[in-house]
């Protein structure tokens, strides 16, 4: 004898069915983002803005750090002041033992002395261990070269890892964390073409980042780190 047909058991399987469908739809989804997420924090995902053409003979590149960095002022630091010397052991006079500590950083500074008003103090960290300093006539770049600021015709940055230098730079996608920036510093980075003329120390080669040169301090606020982006996109042109 036939066993009578079960309609509830029916309605359940389908339903169990159902549900099966949509646990497993929202997993496969929730394991896309998870995966775009990652990826994009790497910068393995470069974003190009339908409204930007990428110009003939650059490359994209995405995952950069952007930062910038100064000509730092003296006046704005403290500290007991110590004593620095060239390379052959001469000595260059006494400053402020922040202002020597930042200038370790940034590379070069303007020091209170009126004597030395039109003179710019530069750290080699290449000599004697680091404890090598000297003067010259104009901010200077790793190749010897005058550093042009952000609001300049040619602006430059210091890259690593180190790019051959004149190698030519455009911010494609500033990222999320431009919003904290004033919108004329945003307007200048998405315009502007920048010059690879310094480099870096001290950093990894694997470390994708840019420091973009802004002139001299202006004031005691404005440190070193006032532009801080994170997985930025730029185009990259080589020269020839």
């Amino acid at each position: 004898m036939k066993k009578p047909k079960n309609k509830s058991s029916k309605k359940y399987n389908r339903g169990t069915l159902l549900e099966q469908i949509v646990r497993i739809t929202g997993m496969i989804l929730m394991l896309i983002v998870l995966l775009y997420i990652l990826t994009e924090k790497q910068g393995y995902i470069p974003v190009q803005p339908d409204n930007i053409s990428i110009p003939e003979g650059y490359e994209l590149s995405s995952g950069w750090t952007i930062t910038s960095y100064q000509i730092i002022d003296e006046r704005f630091y403290d500290g007991e002041k110590i004593e620095i010397f060239d390379s052959s052991g001469n000595s260059l006079g006494f400053y402020k033992s922040d202002f020597i500590k930042q200038l370790r950083i940034d590379g070069s500074g303007k020091v209170e002395d009126p004597k030395k008003s039109g003179k710019y103090l530069h750290y080699d960290y290449m000599i004697n261990d680091g404890k090598t300093y000297y003067w010259s006539d104009k901010s200077l770049g790793a190749y010897d070269n005058e550093l042009i600021p952000l609001t300049g015709d040619r602006p430059s940055v210091a890259v690593n890892p180190p790019q051959p230098q004149g190698t030519q730079i455009k911010f494609i996608n500033l990222g999320s964390d431009s919003k904290y920036n004033p919108d004329w510093v945003n307007e200048l980075l998405r315009t502007k073409t920048f010059y690879a003329d310094d480099k870096f120390h001290g950093f990894r080669k694997d470390e994708k980042k840019i420091d973009i040169y802004v002139g001299l301090q202006k004031s005691r606020e404005s440190g070193a780190e006032s532009i801080l982006m994170h997985n930025v996109t730029i185009a990259i042109k080589y020269p020839d």
